[in-house]
């Protein structure tokens, strides 16, 4: 690792950012129609799995979902948009005053319309100093590959990795091939002092 002596490898989704699939939903529900309207958790997982890890293409992929829910284009946009579209803004705001001091990068199963809305809307460009995200790596958690492969192209020791996610299972599968502080991430006041916390302890060591 050339920058600083720790780094910081955060989640995105449910770290800085919301989800809200009942306003994705809503996104493309046609109230008045025919019977029940379909709901994101009714479209094939296979779908999002391989628009997610970069098997599929964004035309592919949005086309898909114009097929199953019978709306335009442009509501598969507003219902992507809606689920990313809010983010935890003083979390946001923390995690920018520690990168003054350490590495920070993200490591998230994501997806292009996601990320480029993310970065764009929420974080702004340049926020990490490198994304590790699934949709480019063909990879993605709790896979230990993605974690190997993170571990390797920052050249890293495996106790200089600090791994911030809110998916429990995934912080097991970083801490079975080596990185020993990963936290499991519920609130973002509670995470914040923790962190800041290891960034003394690493100012003073």
């Amino acid at each position: 690792m050339k920058k600083r002596e720790k780094l910081f490898i955060f989640d995105i989704g449910g770290v800085f950012v919301k989800l809200d699939p009942a306003s994705r939903d809503r996104a493309v529900s046609k109230p008045g129609g025919a019977g029940p309207s379909l709901r994101y958790g009714d479209v094939p997982e296979a779908i999002f799995r391989d628009f997610r890890l970069g098997r599929s293409t964004e035309s592919d992929y949005v086309q898909a979902l114009t097929r199953v829910f019978d709306v335009p284009h442009e509501s598969i946009y507003e219902a992507e948009h809606a689920y990313v579209a809010e983010g935890f803004h003083e979390f946001i705001a923390f995690v920018r005053r520690l990168r003054e001091n350490h590495r920070v990068v993200c490591l998230s199963n994501n997806q292009a319309i996601h990320w480029r809305h993310i970065s764009r809307n929420l974080l702004g460009a340049g926020y990490f100093d490198r994304e590790y995200l699934s949709h480019e790596m063909g990879l993605e958690k709790p896979d230990r590959g993605i974690f190997q492969a993170v571990s390797q192209a920052e050249g890293c020791s495996e106790k200089d990795v600090f791994f911030i996610d809110d998916i429990e299972e995934n912080v097991l599968s970083a801490r079975e091939v080596g990185w020993q502080h990963c936290i499991v991430h519920r609130d973002s006041v509670e995470t914040a002092k923790l962190l800041m916390a290891l960034a003394a302890e690493q100012t003073l060591n």
